[in-house]
């Protein structure tokens, strides 16, 4: 039987590759160091799934902070599975089979956490405010093409009449696109007044 949460390790070795924080090493103990970022990583994930799977203390010989490089294990019975590998450059992902339930390790499960695992809590970063010229400038821009519009739109009546549904289109068109930045405009200016209305902390 292979470790049921095999998908999470993949997810991990390709997000933590995404993020730059494991990679190509010129040496052993580099490559240990990212196969215990890796087992973290994807304790973290697999532990959303099923609570009882954590890491597995170990304070001795090749450690991941005070965590195995390479083992993960189930707090109910022991279990425990080899889920990662190298191939002496990379750290790799491994779809280890059950060692067998020993009721030892449980002693020494360890839950994983999102410092472990390095994955950031930081909020998403707040937009930039928009400033009050931007505003003045947008305004100033949309008086403009609505000139623009009449302007057009009058050379189009006193065309020939031939032309009315060439000139209904082109109407239209203009419409649309004014209506479009009408709204994209409207929506920087909410985002201007919610920024206003929000208390100062």
């Amino acid at each position: 039987m292979s470790y049921p949460y095999y998908d999470d390790v993949v997810r991990a070795h390709a997000d933590l590759q995404a993020e730059g924080l494991i990679a190509p090493r010129s040496n052993q103990d580099a490559v240990e160091q990212d196969k215990g970022l890796l087992t973290a990583r994807a304790a973290y994930y697999a532990h959303q799934h099923d609570p009882s799977i954590g890491l597995l203390f170990k304070d001795s010989g090749n450690n991941y902070q005070k965590h195995s490089v390479d083992w993960h294990v189930r707090n109910t019975d022991g279990e425990g599975w080899d889920i990662a590998t190298d191939d002496g450059v990379n750290a790799l992902p491994l779809n280890g089979g059950p060692s067998g339930a020993d009721p030892a390790r449980i002693a020494d499960w360890r839950q994983p956490t999102a410092e472990l695992a390095q994955i950031s809590d930081d909020p998403d970063p707040e937009p930039p405010p928009v400033d009050e010229t931007d505003i003045e400038d947008i305004y100033a821009i949309l008086e403009a093409m609505q000139g623009q519009q009449a302007e057009d739109t009058h050379l189009l009546l006193a065309r020939d009449d031939a032309n009315t549904q060439k000139i209904l289109d082109t109407i239209d068109s203009i419409k649309t696109q004014v209506e479009e930045s009408l709204q994209k405009a409207l929506a920087l200016i909410v985002i201007h007044r919610r920024r206003e209305d929000e208390p100062v902390p």
